[in-house]
């Protein structure tokens, strides 16, 4: 694990892949077949060993070639990063004309961070010819590169409504009443701002814009007349293109042998290590022995940087079960060079639920020596875990290890399943002796579940006192309010 538990980093990182979600389903939906360019914009987990990637946009359309960055904010604004004295940190760093940026409104329901329905659209082109229009915020941390907030000015409605009068100078809404507000008309005036809003559209506050500094929002359907060319894009001299295209094949339907033909040429001939990875993670899709080569010669190579060998293991997760994503992610998890090493946590994470799903794989790591690798190991586990598995996970709790069994309880208690929880009631009738850790590991289960899988079962009598304080059973035990009073108790001083 990178960094230590940051709720507030967490929570901005799991806006923006709540944000990134939402606006691929857009996409889908609107007939475009969109992918993440880059890599795990669409995920929180965090990693600390991170390859200098290119500058990307979040998403691409293999289908069209249209590529879409996505900014999630709590407060809609067209606002990017930028870093004036950095060419490769300024805001459209990367982008040509014809991408677009999306911009979505992202709220915290109390459960966390939830996206709006639709993004705004704009194309960069755009947002460059109005870029005199904006301003520039305060710097940030000098962690961040000392980048900067570049913001474009927009009018953002704080209320639901309908557009009822537009003229060169004004729009003219009706804000409509609510609980605590009666209706009302609003006028917002341009000042040097386009509209984009007619009379009788209705919106939705705090999730569109009504005007703005560009000139237009983006006509998501004129993108769909594009075509891709990823087998000509190998050939750009810009290696954001060649990148683009290498990762897009396993997601398209082109001619398999002069796909692999050409990914292999890359393989041999890209000067650039990131582009090379890509292709090989690619090549490998198709079962390229060149391509499976390369990949694992990324990870074991001794002139391999760790970050190259992070990115490695990440294409192996994303590529899926196979014997080969198998075999080399086992390996890495149990070779006594990746001891220490962040590399070794993301090859056990990526064994479980979030890659290949090989839950056996797992389970001589739950209790590993280096606690974030154990970590890692428990919380891969979910309910799609096969009996087997939840088999073994029971032998090492009944066994009583002071360091295994705690963490097979852990295990089993995620994976929750009926499964689970009927091979637990088993085992505890099968042991000769009463076995605490069963119930332990029962009574932190869902209580509705394991009431309706244990249905008359003399077991529940003896959990019904550790079902009054399980997660969620009470107003006190859920994770918010019980992270609030740890928060109040270390206020100690």
């Amino acid at each position: 694990m990178g960094f230590k538990a940051d709720s507030s980093f967490l929570h901005f990182l799991t806006m923006g892949a709540r944000g990134v979600q939402r606006t691929i389903a857009q996409l889908e939906a609107s007939g475009f077949t969109p992918i993440e360019l880059e890599r795990y914009c669409g995920s929180n987990k965090i990693w600390a060993t991170k390859v200098k990637r290119l500058r990307l946009p979040d998403l691409l359309c293999v289908k069209t070639g249209l590529r879409v960055e996505v900014r999630a904010k709590s407060d809609l604004a067209i606002k990017m990063s930028d870093a004036p004295d950095n060419p490769d940190r300024v805001w459209d760093a990367g982008m040509r004309d014809e991408d677009l940026a999306a911009f979505i409104a992202c709220v915290d329901d109390g459960s966390g961070p939830i996206a709006a329905d639709r993004a705004n659209f704009f194309r960069v082109g755009d947002l460059r010819d109005s870029v005199g229009l904006t301003k520039l915020g305060a710097p940030k941390s000098a962690s961040e590169g000392a980048e900067r907030d570049r913001q474009w000015p927009t009018t953002v409605p704080r209320r639901d409504g309908e557009v009822i009068e537009v003229s060169r100078g004004k729009i003219v809404t009706r804000m409509y009443a609510t609980e605590s507000r009666p209706e009302r008309k609003q006028s917002y005036q341009l000042k040097q701002k386009t509209t984009y809003v007619k009379v009788g559209d209705e919106f939705k506050a705090g999730t569109s814009f009504l005007s703005g500094a560009p000139r237009r929002t983006a006509d998501l359907k004129s993108f769909l007349e594009r075509t891709y060319s990823p087998l000509a894009d190998l050939s750009s001299h810009n290696v954001v293109d060649r990148y683009a295209a290498a990762k897009s094949f396993p997601s398209r339907g082109d001619n398999r042998n002069s796909v692999v033909r050409a990914l292999e040429r890359l393989i041999g001939d890209e000067p650039d290590l990131r582009v090379r990875l890509e292709a090989a993670g690619s090549a490998a899709h198709f079962r390229s022995a060149l391509g499976q080569d390369a990949v694992t010669e990324f990870i074991w190579s001794d002139d391999s940087p760790d970050e190259f060998r992070m990115e490695a293991v990440l294409i192996l997760v994303e590529l899926g079960y196979s014997a080969f994503t198998r075999n080399v992610l086992s390996a890495v998890a149990r070779h006594r060079n990746f001891i220490g090493n962040e590399i070794r946590q993301a090859a056990v994470w990526g064994l479980g639920k979030r890659g290949l799903g090989a839950y056996e794989e797992l389970i001589p790591y739950i209790a590993d020596s280096e606690e974030n690798v154990a970590l890692h190991a428990i919380a891969a586990f979910d309910h799609r875990a096969p009996a087997r598995v939840i088999a073994r996970l029971i032998e090492r709790l009944i066994a009583g290890d002071e360091r295994l069994a705690p963490a097979a309880s852990e295990a089993l208690r995620i994976i929750g399943s009926r499964t689970a929880i009927e091979a637990l009631v088993a085992a505890y009738e099968q042991t000769d002796r009463e076995c605490t850790w069963i119930l332990a590991t029962l009574g932190r289960m869902q209580p509705g579940r394991v009431r309706t899988t244990a249905r008359g079962h003399r077991l529940l009598r003896l959990l019904e006192p550790m079902f009054l304080t399980a997660p969620s059973a009470n107003w006190l035990s859920s994770d918010k309010t019980a992270g609030d009073i740890r928060f109040l108790l270390a206020q100690n001083l």
